[in-house]
């Protein structure tokens, strides 16, 4: 076995795409999963930039097999589904060989830790068990908890009114980050359960790390952010929950919108504020053009994902995140 670093996109290219046309994203392109042509069009782009490594198994002068990693400073990335190896080979000696050689490689360049995630069909997990497992013998372990995703086709959806006629929406408070990071804490991290849950994600748990990133999810730095996407439930006039989201753009994906934070604060749980929210946000994203819309959460958030498939929503993949200290 011999482990390369390629020096052809176009042979490269090919490799991959033999490697990968076996996984049920290569053949299906699903919604809000990985996709062949942006991985490609990625893989592209940052072929012959620094910082990158796309490496080559090679068998009996055959190509067999690929590995993408990237790194900045101290910190790397593996890439997708990877590595991988082509049907006709022993994949899993193809594949710890390129996973060693790739470690190294970036241990080489000052990479102290590395990260990867594991994203796989809620209902098939054994799709990706060859992956994780790989992982786990040479020692990534998990960093954080795991996740999913859910999915609704917005033309599928059927409005949901408030559960009392105090209930109303204020269009306008959900678009101050400093009101959102407020509303974060009150919703993610008031209760034991809450932190339990959300405190490893400081997106949503620490204020002043909430407003930075609201501010940039507003400033249209993750996609466009409408101001109309962006709402809070008054009951009698006071604050009691919030919801907002961006569009993700692509041109080899319907246009889907994206839930950002979707929270309601301890004292106004299970008057229903989070489906209104919830509905309300599926009239705005389909006003938008957007034919689907999306969201993630802890997988251990049981009580959220009720609630989403409640609204609509289904389950569409688990992901799983990795890391190693090199």
């Amino acid at each position: 076995m011999k482990i390369v670093q390629s020096k052809s996109w176009v042979e490269y290219k090919a490799l991959w795409k033999n490697c990968m046309k076996d996984y049920y994203w290569y053949k299906e392109d699903p919604v809000f999963d990985w996709n062949k042509h942006e991985e490609l069009e990625e893989m592209e782009t940052e072929f012959s930039k620094p910082g990158r490594f796309f490496l080559e198994a090679h068998s009996d002068g055959f190509p067999v097999g690929v590995l993408g990693l990237r790194y900045t400073g101290k910190e790397g990335a593996l890439r997708r589904w990877e590595p991988a190896s082509v049907s006709r080979t022993d994949g899993l000696e193809v594949e710890r060989e390129l996973l060693l050689n790739g470690l190294d490689n970036l241990s080489k360049n000052g990479v102290e830790r590395v990260k990867v995630i594991v994203k796989y069909p809620s209902d098939n997990p054994d799709v990706a068990k060859h992956l994780t497992t790989l992982y786990q013998e040479v020692g990534f372990n998990r960093y954080q908890p795991d996740s999913v995703d859910l999915v609704i086709k917005l033309d599928s959806f059927k409005s949901i009114p408030p559960s009392q006629s105090n209930i109303k929406i204020d269009p306008h408070q959900g678009t101050i980050p400093e009101n959102i990071g407020e509303f974060c804490v009150r919703a993610y991290a008031s209760t034991p359960e809450d932190r339990e849950i959300h405190g490893f994600d400081t997106s949503v748990s620490d204020y002043d790390t909430a407003v930075e990133v609201f501010r940039s999810i507003l400033g249209g730095g993750f996609g466009p952010s409408p101001s109309e996407f962006w709402k809070v439930a008054l009951v009698e006039g006071e604050p009691a929950g919030f919801i907002g989201g961006f569009i993700r753009e692509s041109k080899h994906n319907p246009l889907t919108g994206i839930f950002g934070p979707v929270g309601v604060f301890p004292e106004y749980r299970r008057l229903g504020l989070g489906l209104y929210l919830a509905s309300e946000l599926f009239k705005s994203m389909r006003d938008y053009g957007c034919k689907y819309a999306a969201v993630g959460t802890p997988a251990n958030n049981h009580n959220a994902i009720k609630m989403y498939q409640k609204a609509g929503f289904k389950l569409n993949c688990h992901l799983v995140h990795l890391e190693k200290n090199l």
